[in-house]
């Protein structure tokens, strides 16, 4: 079973939502004996990573070239930057199945070359959704920033369609962006995120403070931080955590002005799972439902209890093991129900039951490997 996997970024270290999906779906897929040939493309400071050999076949690396020429092209710069004839030469080498991973690696899909080999994308949301929803989220004060998410928005959603039409499956990451690809006529099917968890792993009993965790350079975490701390947290005197990665300095400036909130800048996996560990309430917002949830799903395999919005569990099946509220008000008053209530047995059991079963990285690397048509 030998397979190609097109991923928009190295998908080592798995410090990221996107890459954390790719890397745990590599794992799942070579326990059950599939020869993963790995393409990324490489920008930024990440890295060749030796440990990848551990889990492909083989592996190629394609430098992603962000030249500001390319904002000019008709593609959204997410895909006309990742477009390489180095890959496409590789990939016409055999007749394996092809996995894209979103949007991003998609912009070979309707080559002729490729036309009769089995393609597969991985959605990790409605792309164009998303980019609408970043400028929307994006302040006026960073006008070129917001006038780029506005552009790969409209550019997105004029190529969808070409990119459904010649997908022979689109694998959805939430239940709503399922039906929303359903709605398009395109083979679909629904299966959840792959992430770093086997087993439950949530403590009973009382923990220390209330965690707000993401990736603090996207726009909408940030949103969500400094929300948290000017409407809940700024006369509420509960200790609490924000722990995510590249916070920027206006957030680091809100955070200095209260001694109640402490902001961990860049934990590593190890700290990071102690501070899930160690908190009695995994409080997280999203101002948008479309992206990766994965720190929802770290938060319920390795933490006590959850708050949470209603966009942050829509579409994900997970709202039967959170607190859903969306106020402040509401925030607030749950805060004070469940800070000093012992997390139970019970609920530990209850994720269980739940998790281990519908969030299972080997049973969804079993349905992942019955949608393709092996040579």
């Amino acid at each position: 079973m030998f397979l190609h996997i097109v991923s928009f970024d190295i998908p080592y270290p798995a410090n990221y939502g996107g890459v954390i999906v790719i890397f745990n779906q590599i794992k799942a897929l070579q326990a059950q004996g599939v020869k993963v040939i790995l393409h990324c493309y490489q920008y930024g400071d990440r890295k060749p990573q030796p440990e990848l050999a551990n889990y492909c076949h083989e592996i190629y690396y394609y430098k992603r070239s962000r030249s500001i020429i390319y904002q000019a092209s008709l593609l959204p710069f997410i895909m006309r930057t990742r477009q390489s004839s180095a890959l496409l030469k590789r990939l016409k080498k055999d007749r394996y199945p092809i996995l894209f991973e979103g949007m991003h690696t998609a912009g070979l899909i309707w080559h002729p070359s490729l036309k009769s080999r089995q393609k597969l994308i991985r959605m990790h949301n409605v792309e164009w959704q998303y980019y609408e929803s970043l400028s929307q989220l994006t302040p006026a004060t960073a006008p070129l920033e917001k006038a780029y998410y506005f552009s790969e928005s409209i550019k997105l959603q004029r190529i969808e369609p070409k990119v459904v039409l010649h997908a022979d499956e689109i694998i959805t990451i939430s239940s709503t962006d399922e039906a929303y690809y359903r709605a398009l006529k395109a083979n679909t099917q629904y299966i959840p995120a792959f992430h770093p968890n086997d087993v439950v792993e949530s403590l009973s009993g009382k923990g220390e403070y209330v965690l707000f965790h993401g990736k603090l350079s996207v726009p909408d975490n940030e949103l969500a931080a400094m929300w948290l701390i000017r409407e809940v947290f700024s006369d509420f005197d509960i200790p609490f955590v924000i722990a995510g990665m590249a916070p920027s300095d206006r957030l680091k400036d809100l955070v200095s002005q209260y001694d109640h909130i402490r902001l961990i800048e860049n934990p590593d996996d190890e700290q990071m799972s102690s501070l899930l560990s160690k908190a009695h309430i995994n409080l997280l917002l999203s101002f948008q439902s479309s992206g990766v949830k994965l720190k929802l799903i770290n938060a319920l395999f390795r933490g006590r209890f959850c708050i949470v919005n209603d966009h942050m569990v829509k579409g994900t099946g997970l709202t039967k093991l959170c607190y859903v509220k969306n106020s402040a008000a509401a925030i607030r008053q749950t805060i004070e129900a469940l800070i000093n209530a012992p997390f139970e047995q019970g609920k530990v059991l209850e994720r269980k039951s739940v998790l281990e079963s519908e969030f299972s990285n080997l049973e969804n690397a079993k349905k992942l490997i019955q949608l393709i048509k092996w040579q």
